[in-house]
């Protein structure tokens, strides 16, 4: 049975953060942030791993985990950053942009197919009736009845 790596992480994470605190809090004048940050004044959770030493698949639990994420969150709104999962507005327009283009694909291509077969329900009730058509024509001109199958196309 596997045991939890959340404890051994949020060891590193926290001296991690405790020397980065310190440092930010040594700096005199106008203070710079002491995390890593991303272009748009985040922390850069992926820089914090790479800080930890640890695997890049283990950044997934800076933003899952609470204990862990909080830990952060506190020092970077302290050092005047955006915390980890504070999401822009653009961020949730470019979010609702993309929801809203997968959904006109998805009705389009539902619409696209539709409308195939619906032409080949048309195309399938022509040939019928050029059948039934030449079934008339002959009967007008011989007079008799044909004995026939159901009408194939």
């Amino acid at each position: 049975m596997s045991q939890s790596i959340l404890p051994e992480i949020l060891k590193d994470l926290e001296s991690y953060l405790d020397r980065q605190a310190r440092a930010w809090m040594a700096q005199s004048g106008e203070r710079k942030p002491t995390l890593p940050t991303t272009v748009d004044g985040k922390v850069n959770a992926r820089a914090i791993i790479a800080a930890l030493d640890r695997p890049q698949s283990q950044e997934q639990h800076l933003f899952k985990k609470a204990e862990l994420k909080s830990a952060i969150n506190a020092v970077a709104l302290e050092q005047g950053l955006k915390p980890i999962g504070n999401r822009s507005p653009a961020d949730e327009l470019d979010k609702a942009v993309a929801d809203r283009m997968r959904r006109t694909d998805k009705r389009s291509s539902e619409v696209s197919k539709l409308a195939a077969e619906q032409a080949a329900v048309i195309e399938r009730l022509r040939r019928e009736n050029e059948c039934l058509r030449e079934q008339v024509r002959m009967f007008e001109q011989t007079g008799q009845v044909l004995r026939t199958a159901p009408v194939r196309p």
